[in-house]
């Protein structure tokens, strides 16, 4: 495996700490991570969760944030971006702009989908990791912040806890990836928990 990944997770674009304006920080942050994406000549970015501080964030984080994926595919053309929602993200204002977003290789899981019949959609939640000439080697089980009922139902007979849940989510996506990759693929889990 050749892919070059860089991991980040908690942005939370948009926070005042104690009455403090951070949007010096989040710009000296998201400069240096540009900057770094690039020279690194990183493959893919994972970003698990938490990009913004509230679930409705406010008009300049949010350009801070497009800005930021704009730049980072601009000078790292051919940069995959994987993000997912975190607990302080609104998980489906976080996937809106996903019709656009693809056109800069970025792939946002906000929620967990279901099929028609009711059973979730693992697919929805697998995101394939490919290198620079576009080859596929890993895959990327992109987990958002599982609330009740996004897990799967506990077995008859078995306790129910939020934890058990998270752990069958965890399993069966696996499995489900596991059956799915090509030799010598990795499988790489990102999680808000």
């Amino acid at each position: 495996m050749s892919l070059k990944i860089i991991h980040t997770a908690d942005w939370h674009l948009g926070q005042t700490f104690f009455g403090y304006d951070r949007e010096e920080e989040h710009d000296a942050f998201l400069n240096w991570l540009v900057d770094t994406l690039a020279e690194q000549q990183t493959d893919v970015l994972l970003i698990a969760g938490d990009v913004f501080d509230v679930t409705n964030p406010s008009a300049g984080a949010q350009r801070r944030f497009y800005r930021f994926l704009r730049e980072a595919n601009r000078l790292n053309p051919g940069l995959q971006i994987v993000i997912i929602a975190g607990n302080h993200d609104s998980a489906i204002r976080l996937e809106a702009p996903n019709p656009l977003l693809e056109e800069l290789n970025t792939s946002i899981v906000g929620i967990v989908g279901r099929t028609d019949s009711g059973e979730i959609d693992l697919a929805s939640l697998v995101v394939p990791l490919r290198n620079r000439a576009g080859e596929r080697e890993a895959l990327c089980l992109a987990v958002p912040f599982l609330r009740q009922g996004d897990y799967p139902a506990v077995p008859e007979g078995e306790p129910d806890s939020y934890v058990a849940g998270i752990g069958r989510m965890y399993r069966r996506l696996y499995a489900y990836a596991d059956a799915r990759r090509n030799p010598g693929e990795a499988i790489v889990a990102l999680g808000h928990l």
